[in-house]
């Protein structure tokens, strides 16, 4: 079985620049023979450039995202950007 989910982490400030990454946390489980096995792994999916003069979306590629297109994607997002 496998669960996934993006989400943002806590967001880093230096020099006036906000950014937020964006990752992908997935865990997979499966039983087998009484005994359970767990993998799980995170990775970077995308970030977040927040100034005074910009406020991009990036995918990892370098792919720019909308932030509406974003919000669709990553839920939480939303929350942090009003608390900045």
């Amino acid at each position: 079985m496998e669960k996934a989910e993006v989400r943002t982490e806590a967001p880093v400030t230096v020099a006036g620049v906000t950014l937020i990454p964006v990752v992908k946390t997935r865990l997979d489980y499966w039983r087998s023979e009484g005994s359970f096995s767990y993998f799980g792994n995170r990775q970077p999916v995308g970030i977040v450039v927040i100034s005074l003069q910009t406020r991009q979306a990036f995918r990892i590629t370098g792919e720019e995202v909308t932030f509406d297109q974003l919000i669709k994607e990553v839920p939480d997002i939303e929350k942090v950007l009003a608390e900045l």
